[in-house]
């Protein structure tokens, strides 16, 4: 059945929400055949191409999976968990013993209909900064990150050396935030992506999609993806029962008063 949509983003914008919207609210299912290319182009009243890259964006955000010969699934729902603390990539390394290099492939102002600028929603249309860098370990690639910034809460971004110091560090001198909120994902990274980790199209990735909040104001949105072979993540925290885990299940952060976080 068709459905109204939005008007405010490009067409494939509001097919890739419209199925979204449809796998959050369980309308479509874990395990569920996601409608043909043909069938969907009909729906929504858009050519097979436009659809086409709806369903390979929500496929790169690990909601969809592509088996050859099959068709497109929904994934299932996915394990959360808490994440206390993510080091600065360079310290990591080079407690490690490394050598921390870094290399800018991006750094600007997004235009305002920018599809990227989207990703943070900063109120009354203010300003999106964006900088997508590589980091590596003793020459070899094992990070993209892709930060985007409210300009409003860090003015002077754009105009730092992420290649002497990190974001991170950065922006914990420049910033304050009381809120943080992670999600990890594993997903298969697009071709850009791919050549810049220098992996093949059959290695996963894992995506850890981290925002910041000052109140009720978003500060950052940073979309960190490693090589599953070259990174690993670790959380260790206490075990508490079914019943502790239901009762405490709230919005309220493990720090609540403010203090200055990455």
């Amino acid at each position: 059945m068709s459905e109204q949509l939005p008007v405010t983003q490009p067409l494939y914008g509001q097919i890739k929400s419209a199925i979204e919207k449809r796998i959050r609210a369980a309308e479509w299912p874990a395990d569920f055949q996601v409608p043909r290319e043909e069938e969907l182009a009909e729906e929504f009243r858009a050519s097979r191409l436009t659809v086409r890259r709806a369903l390979r964006e929500l496929q790169t955000e690990g909601m969809l999976v592509r088996i050859q010969g099959r068709g497109t699934f929904v994934i299932g729902p996915r394990m959360q968990c808490a994440i206390f603390e993510l080091p600065d990539v360079s310290e990591e390394i080079e407690d490690g013993g490394g050598v921390h290099t870094c290399e800018v492939i991006s750094l600007c102002t997004l235009p305002r209909d920018s599809s990227l600028a989207s990703l943070l929603a900063v109120p009354n249309g203010g300003a999106v900064f964006h900088s997508r860098l590589l980091h590596k370990e003793d020459g070899t690639p094992i990070q993209i990150e892709d930060r985007f910034v409210n300009a409003a809460e860090a003015p002077d971004y754009l105009k730092q050396d992420f290649t002497r110091i990190t974001p991170h560090a950065y922006l914990l001198r420049e910033t304050e935030v009381t809120y943080v909120d992670n999600t990890i994902r594993a997903i298969r990274p697009d071709e850009e992506s791919r050549a810049a980790l220098q992996i093949d199209g059959n290695q996963p990735c894992l995506l850890l999609d981290r925002r910041t909040w000052r109140g009720d104001i978003p500060v950052t949105r940073s979309r960190f993806l490693y090589p599953g072979d070259r990174y690993r993540l670790r959380s260790s925290h206490e075990a508490t029962t079914s019943s502790a885990r239901s009762g405490a299940a709230s919005s309220t952060p493990m720090n609540a008063s403010p203090r200055r976080i990455r």
